[in-house]
């Protein structure tokens, strides 16, 4: 965090204070995790008062406070109209302070992959600020600003959202540089009422680029031209896995454990890649990082240097082989239909006897149970040997899926039922465990590695 003090608090929430001009290490909102010099910062929820936490707070070393209402507390406090709104404009003051350049990130399926490899690119270039696990909300992207250093050269921020607006608030705090949305697809539909609403929430994200900002555009997705004609912005540019545009991808080809190789080209440069994640669907998330990073000075060899350098992003796509035999897909960060699909994509690849162990996909309004059929059927067209499914709407996709229906209430049944099949592969095995995070699917995986593994240990002490 850059050097801050009570009177530069005072100056961005213009609100007075009283008493000396302290200097303050950090903004909080989690009275859990206060320290020394630090300042409170009282949120308001639906379930929760953060007011209520201000004696709490004094008492673990906070040295002031910005609330809604004073508070009966002996601790100096900045009194705004909304603290929500104002951790949003301390975010956003930082940034202007520090204006590293700037890629911001939307999308349904793929963006925290994007972001980590837009910050491994850029790495190589200079000090980067990415976004912190899921802090990409109203809340979370304030935060992440919080973050910036007066060292920070390039900030790459992941902006998510649950309803209309969001994005549009988010991305007026970061202002971008350049900006994209990775895709649409059947996500958090609850809150925006259909496809086309999530559509329009994620097109959000163009209109809070700097004046003279890139609008990056993805010509493989449905609402390419509902963002086209709406963009106010001089410079756009456009990318395709399909189409020869500002930038794309040619020879794609997968190896045994389904990481892909390909040429990135642009009108004039090309350069050869070799990716350590698996699944196809990362070459979009590849040439949507290179896109990206290339209108913030990276060369396509500083592209292929730092995506060839890129490591496992937790809970997506983690490969974990368990013995010789049995592999694990930990693909549980999170689902909906088209994450679900490439997963499904990705095991089709595999060698052996697949299995697919899916929990529910969450937030998909009063189309759940067709989406959860529809990606039953992606699995019995894909071939793949088993479904295994979890929780209440994942029954739609086993009642569609022509094999003996596997699907469990409880984790415990579901992990005896599947160990069960394991035991009985006498060759490669692969498992995907998919699912939203609702379905805490991480947990399948934890206990299915450490069963594998002490099962394996046990066998070969008995040798």
């Amino acid at each position: 965090m850059i050097k801050i003090d009570f009177s530069w608090l005072a100056s961005v929430l213009k609100t007075p204070f009283s008493g000396d001009n302290l200097a303050v290490n950090n903004i909080n909102t989690d009275t859990r995790t206060i320290q020394p010099n630090e300042v409170f910062l009282a949120l308001r929820g639906p379930n929760f008062n953060g007011h209520e936490f201000l004696q709490a707070a004094k008492d673990k070393g906070a040295i002031a406070a910005i609330v809604d209402t004073q508070c009966d507390v002996d601790i100096p406090q900045f009194v705004v109209e909304d603290t929500r709104l104002a951790l949003g404009l301390i975010g956003k003051t930082i940034m202007e302070q520090v204006s590293p350049k700037t890629i911001a990130i939307t999308g349904s399926v793929g963006k925290t992959t994007v972001k980590e490899m837009c910050a491994a690119i850029l790495k190589q270039k200079g000090n980067v600020l990415a976004t912190n696990g899921n802090f990409n909300n109203d809340i979370g992207v304030p935060l992440t600003l919080l973050r910036l250093s007066e060292t920070d050269e390039y900030a790459v921020i992941e902006l998510g959202a649950n309803h209309i607006g969001e994005i549009a608030y988010t991305t007026s705090l970061v202002c971008p540089d350049v900006a994209t949305v990775c895709n649409v697809a059947p996500a958090h539909i609850e809150g925006f009422g259909s496809i086309d609403g999530v559509g329009q929430a994620k097109g959000e994200i163009y209109s809070g680029l700097k004046k003279n900002g890139t609008a990056l555009i993805n010509r493989d997705c449905d609402y390419a031209n509902m963002w086209l004609e709406s963009l106010d912005v001089a410079n756009t540019k456009q990318y395709s896995m399909t189409q020869k545009l500002d930038i794309w991808i040619e020879d794609v080809r997968l190896d045994e454990l389904a990481r892909p190789s390909f040429k990135l080209i642009t009108t004039n440069d090309a350069v050869c890649v070799s990716l350590p994640l698996s699944g196809e669907h990362n070459v979009m998330n590849a040439l949507i990082a290179a896109a990206l990073t290339t209108q913030v000075g990276a060369t396509l060899q500083e592209v292929a240097n730092g995506l060839e350098a890129m490591t496992e992003v937790k809970g997506r796509v983690n490969m974990i082989e368990v013995t010789e035999q049995l592999r694990i897909v930990d693909d549980t960060y999170n689902a909906n239909v088209k994450s679900v699909k490439a997963g499904i994509d990705l095991l089709a690849n595999m060698a052996g006897y697949k299995i697919l162990a899916l929990g529910d996909m969450g937030e998909l309004g009063e189309e759940a149970r067709a989406y959860h059929q529809e990606v039953g059927e992606y699995a019995k067209y894909k071939g793949i040997d088993e479904l295994f499914s979890l929780g209440v709407l994942s029954s739609s996709a086993s009642d569609v899926y022509d094999k003996p229906k596997r699907h469990f209430s409880t984790r415990e049944s579901l992990l005896s039922e599947l160990q069960a099949v394991l035991a009985k592969q006498t060759g490669q095995c692969t498992v995907l465990v998919k699912g939203s995070r609702s379905a805490r699917m991480e947990l399948l995986v934890e206990e299915l590695v450490n069963a594998g593994r002490s099962d394996s240990a046990i066998g070969e002490q008995s040798c």
